[in-house]
């Protein structure tokens, strides 16, 4: 199956790119993209440094949360905090 994962601001810079698509093995995990994650680019998820979403929910929206199933064609998002006032 295969993730879209978004890079944005900071995160960006940290990956060397905008987005990718990457393939994962059926079943997967957002532990498992967390995993890849770290094993790719030394990001550690979850994060107080890095926003995660899920086809645009938090991933602790999710009732299984880091142990939530990923689907072909799911997006991933990572960004920093942001914070304003």
């Amino acid at each position: 199956m295969r993730i879209h994962i978004k890079y944005l601001v900071n995160i960006r810079e940290l990956t060397g790119k905008k987005q990718e698509y990457v393939d994962f093995p059926n079943s997967s995990t957002l532990k498992d993209f967390a995993d890849w994650l770290q094993e790719q680019y030394a990001l550690v998820l979850p994060s107080r440094s890095i926003m995660t979403l899920l086809n645009g929910k938090n991933w602790n929206c999710y009732p299984e949360k880091i142990a939530t199933k990923v689907q072909d064609g799911d997006e991933i998002v990572l960004f920093p905090p942001i914070s304003g006032g």
